[in-house]
């Protein structure tokens, strides 16, 4: 019976530590995010949800109140595409579990190789990055990707949502040649995919005997059945357009469209498609030695003047995770370049947010979702503001397990000659 009702509580969500108690969080400046600033505001939780947030909010009786006059409240940051927790010491291979092996690796499950003791989540906690998209690296066809809370004792309890959707690199050459081999590649899995489907639901009618198991087709299953959307990695605007063309051809419903500064190019299509998408690196130069310096700064702007759903983030890589919570100073010098400080904000919370699947539980301060939010010395798109506090589901994130802080603060009283 217990094992039944722990298996239960994973499927619910609810396996992690549960605090049963309600807490009023008064004082502080409240960022929603998805609503307009609320100056002295009270933000109330209760059993890891929030239960209202506001000026005007009655407190109960059995509250808790947390004083937090002085600060920022803000939801936390989502990563909308990084493998933290896959990396952790580039020069020890045992650590690395970013890139497998072989051009088909459909199969492949970001959560399960989430390190979940990874010395790169308190850093990144410490900065606001509470919430994490983890995505698988290597050949076409990448696998799956999950959704993951930066606490945890496992990855099974780390899991916000898997899959969120599995991920395509798609042929810089096919966009230039019709008959590209690894486009031809990834269109053959696709058709033998298809094929194993329909073996595997006439036998599930009972008209036909079972296939073999497959897990290559079994995890593509849910893609082609329209469940779990499609995250086409691209580079350039040319190619961008071909992967959406192929897309289309496909008969793909979801898509996300993930690349640099050329998506600004495309801006009319996604708005027009209801296309969403991640913009890797507003830091980063002209991908053309003829534009102009601010090419990939302006990007965002570009994206959101046209009506583009959008999340910026850092590339990704192995390189970037451990840092990877300065997406907000991505974010700061989009806004410096034209993007409204508001939407600036969303492409690093709410956006990302419903980009994977968790609109409804992350991304704002909201009555119903996640208790999962950070306290701040001021705007957190600023490189100078200092984060006090973070909660994350409602427990408050121990900040001293930071290592960078921890030698902060041993080398801060070091003896002065």
């Amino acid at each position: 019976m217990l094992r039944i009702t722990f298996a239960l509580l994973l499927a619910l969500g609810l396996a992690g530590p549960i605090k049963a108690e309600t807490v009023a969080y008064v004082g502080a400046t409240v960022h929603p995010v998805s609503g307009d600033v609320i100056e002295d505001g009270v933000l109330l939780v209760r059993d890891g949800r929030i239960e209202a947030v506001g000026e005007d909010v009655d407190i109960p009786a059995d509250a808790r109140t947390e004083d937090l006059s002085g600060l920022h409240l803000f939801p936390g940051l989502i990563h909308a595409g990084t493998v933290l927790g896959l990396t952790e010491i580039s020069s020890v291979p045992g650590t690395e579990d970013v890139t497998e092996m072989g051009q088909i690796n459909a199969a492949i499950r970001a959560e399960v190789a989430v390190n979940h003791d990874s010395m790169l989540f308190p850093p990144n906690v410490a900065g606001g990055l509470l919430t994490a998209h983890v995505v698988p690296q290597g050949g076409l066809i990448r696998g799956s990707s999950a959704a993951i809370s930066l606490s945890g004792w496992n990855w099974e309890e780390m899991t916000l949502a898997a899959p969120v959707g599995m991920h395509v690199a798609f042929p810089r050459s096919a966009a230039e040649n019709d008959d590209d081999d690894d486009l031809n590649l990834i269109n053959e899995v696709l058709d033998q995919a298809r094929s194993w489907s329909r073996a595997m639901t006439a036998w599930r009618e009972g008209d036909a005997p079972r296939p073999s198991n497959n897990d290559q087709y079994a995890a593509l299953e849910p893609v082609l059945d329209g469940d779990v959307p499609v995250f086409l990695h691209t580079q350039g605007e040319r190619d961008m357009n071909a992967a959406l063309d192929w897309a289309d051809r496909q008969g793909f419903d979801q898509v996300v469209l993930v690349g640099g500064p050329d998506l600004q190019h495309l801006a009319g299509r996604l708005a027009l498609e209801d296309i969403p998408a991640i913009l890797n690196s507003v830091h980063t130069m002209p991908p053309r030695g003829w534009e102009p310096y601010d090419e990939a700064y302006v990007a965002a702007s570009k994206l959101a003047d046209a009506g583009v759903r959008f999340a910026i983030t850092d590339g990704g890589s192995a390189f970037n995770a451990g840092n990877a919570r300065h997406i907000t100073f991505q974010a700061g010098m989009a806004a410096a370049f034209g993007l409204d400080r508001d939407d600036a904000l969303k492409a690093v919370t709410l956006w990302p947010a419903e980009i994977i699947g968790l609109g409804d539980e992350l991304g704002s301060l909201e009555p119903g979702k996640r208790a999962t939010f950070f306290a701040a010395t001021g705007d957190a798109l600023e490189v100078t503001t200092q984060i006090q506090r973070a909660w994350i589901d409602g427990e408050e994130y121990d900040l001293s397990r930071d290592r960078q802080r921890q030698l902060y603060e041993r080398y801060r009283e070091r003896p002065r000659r």
